[in-house]
């Protein structure tokens, strides 16, 4: 069996290619990105950690399937794109909708102030009624 080539050892990357699908790789990097989402993310409870972790891990991917590009150009060959563009745009579109489920839109933070804000006033209605027993009206349906 003259025709199989050597075994390989530990940290073998021989058959790797742009590195963004190798998650064991990424891990480090994804663990850095997921410390700094942890400190903008607004109103974070343990509940978003795994949607914390999954956007750090995709923009892991972003990151390194660019650099990949940036080294290896946008076409090969006979002008043809890179394979990785078709994924790229996924985990972009994934890493976007991830970011604003999280809070970190200008648009997404102000749905969460708006729902924020409709509560106190939601609350402070029911308060004024308790307690002066007068309902105040509800200035999404008072007319």
């Amino acid at each position: 069996m003259s025709n199989l080539a050597p075994p390989v050892g530990p940290g073998n990357e021989l058959a790797l290619k742009h590195g963004a699908t190798a998650t064991l790789r990424l891990a480090p990097r994804a663990a850095e990105i997921a410390g700094d989402l942890r400190a903008i993310v607004p109103a974070r409870t343990e509940s978003d950690e795994p949607s914390l972790r999954i956007l750090a891990l995709v923009l892991a991917r972003v990151e390194v399937a660019n650099e990949w590009l940036a080294e290896n150009g946008l076409f090969r060959g006979k002008g043809e794109p890179q394979p990785i563009l078709k994924v790229l745009s996924t985990w972009e579109n994934t890493a976007a909708r991830m970011a604003d489920r999280l809070g970190l839109t200008p648009t997404s933070r102000a749905a969460l102030g708006l729902d924020v804000a409709r509560a106190r006033g939601e609350a402070a209605r029911a308060h004024i009624a308790s307690t002066y027993g007068k309902a105040m009206p509800d200035p999404r349906t008072a007319g």
